[in-house]
This record gives structure tokens, C-alpha cells and sequence, in this order.
């Protein structure tokens, strides 16, 4: 779809790869100006490259959403060099403990540590919550915003080894329905994106693992073949867009028939 986010200005976390960069070239060829936001410096100075070679303002903040006081000064930061935040798209997320070289993900219940659980629940619930958490005020003062937030069909539908992520998904889910009704008030609007299966530089380097034969075979499930991070950008921009202006506190599973009930 084409949308006019002409004057808008998006942050979108984790968009120095995969599915948060995708969003973000997205949003940034239908008008808006944007910011990328992500640990590794160098990879997102290229993406503000990519950006301003569209004619967009772009700059590069890093901060890790895990740490609360790192959102906040980002979230500071982009006020004062851009003026404002229409759009937060909060994606991204990885190891809670960066450098031990652990990623939250399937996992059966019983091999879980449990000094593990709270950085599932960082990866896939507390790290939106920090997001969103930062730019309230500014959206408040403005009557106006648009939250989309990234997360996982395995909070909707109950999956063997996912107990951990699903519960984080199933926390985000219920934390943007609930904040959806409080936000009304300002003007603010509230979605997900959940998503299975997508084929990012993850997944691909994913495939050369242990784990390749599994996900072979839920790819073969697929009714409308793997997922793609350009099918998710699309939603976004559908969720940062007026085209969307009736709709808030909604999750739109992303999942090619993969999952349908939940």
C-alpha cells in the first residue's frame, strides 16, 4: 500500500536489521522522517544513509531497550534534534545478557533456568513497555500518537517450548489492549503486529543449525508460504497511517495460515 506520513516523524527500535529495518525504510518511502535505533553504530549510520538518499531527515540513536534511562535520554535525544514523535514502532530485542551468546526462544519448560525467566520477559514484554513508557509524555503533550509494537503469535495460540515467549507475548498483547482504552484520551492509538515464522538474517543463519530440520517442517505448514519482513513492514504502515485511524487496541497476526485460532 502507499501512505502520505509526509512531516511525520517515526522512531523505530531495533531497525538496524531485519524486521525493524524493513519498517523503517517502509514508513521512510512513503514520507516520513525517522530514526533508527540499535546497538551496533555502524549499521545504523548505513540505514540513515539509505534514508536521506530518499530526500527524509534520518538520524541514528543507539540505546538498548532493556535499560530504561537509555529509552528515555533516546527518546529526549530525537526531540530535541527533530522536534517531535508521531510513530514508535517497537521492535527488536535479543539477549537480555548481551555477550553470553543466549537469545530467548524455543526452549522446553524444564531446560529453562530460572534466573532466565526475566529476560524472556524483557525480550518479549518489558522492553515495549520501556518504549512506550518513554515517548507517553511527549504523545500526551502532542494529543496524538501512533504505537505499533512487534511481537508473537506464540501469545495467542499454545505452543510446546514456547511457554516463556508466548507468556511475554501474551503480556504485550494484553498490555496494548488495556493501554489502548487508557489512551484514548489523548489521542494516542495502540496495536501489535504478531508474528511466527519470518525470514529474517536470523532465521537464515537459524537454518544452518540444530534447529534446521524443525524449521523446515514448520515452514512446510505454511499454507501461504514463510513470512516476510516487507509483509510486516506493510502492516505497520497500514497502523502508522490515517488509513487506520478507527482502529486501536487490535492484534494483526502476520503468520501465512500458520496459526488461525487463538
Amino acid at each position: 500500500m502507499q501512505a502520505d506520513l509526509s512531516g511525520k516523524v517515526a522512531l523505530v527500535t531495533g531497525s538496524t536489521k531485519d524486521i525493524g529495518n524493513v519498517i523503517a525504510l517502509k514508513l521512510a518511502v512513503n514520507g516520513a522522517d525517522v530514526v533508527i535505533n540499535g546497538r551496533d553504530t555502524g549499521r545504523g549510520l548505513k540505514v540513515v544513509e539509505q534514508v536521506k538518499a530518499m530526500g527524509r531527515k534520518a538520524i541514528f540513536e543507539k540505546a538498548d531497550i532493556y535499560k530504561y534511562p537509555e529509552v528515555r535520554q533516546m527518546v529526549l535525544n530525537v526531540i530535541g534534534k527533530l522536534g517531535k514523535i508521531d510513530i514508535l514502532v517497537a521492535s527488536g530485542g535479543a539477549s537480555a545478557r548481551p555477550g553470553d551468546g543466549w537469545v530467548p526462544g524455543h526452549q522446553f519448560f524444564r531446560d529453562i533456568a530460572p534466573e532466565r525467566y526475566i529476560d524472556f520477559a524483557m525480550t518479549h514484554w518489558l522492553s515495549r513497555a520501556n518504549c512506550m513508557r518513554a515517548v507517553l509524555d511527549h504523545m500526551i503533550e502532542r494529543q496524538s500518537g501512533r504505537i505499533i509494537l512487534i511481537t508473537a503469535d506464540s501469545g495467542r495460540v499454545a505452543t510446546p517450548r514456547e511457554s516463556m515467549n508466548g507468556a511475554g507475548a501474551a503480556a504485550t498483547m494484553l498490555m496494548a489492549r488495556a493501554l489502548a482504552s487508557e489512551f484514548t484520551r489523548w489521542g494516542i492509538r495502540v496495536n501489535c503486529l504478531s508474528l511466527t515464522v519470518t525470514e529474517t538474517e536470523s532465521y537464515k543463519e537459524a537454518r544452518s543449525t540444530p534447529l534446521g530440520q524443525v524449521l523446515k517442517k514448520i515452514e512446510q505448514a505454511i499454507p501461504f508460504g514463510i513470512t516476510k519482513p516487507e509483509d510486516v513492514a506493510e502492516a505497520a504502515l497500514f497502523f502508522a497511517s490515517e488509513e487506520s485511524k478507527q482502529i486501536t487496541g487490535q492484534v494483526l497476526s502476520i503468520n501465512g495460515g500458520l496459526s488461525s485460532s487463538g
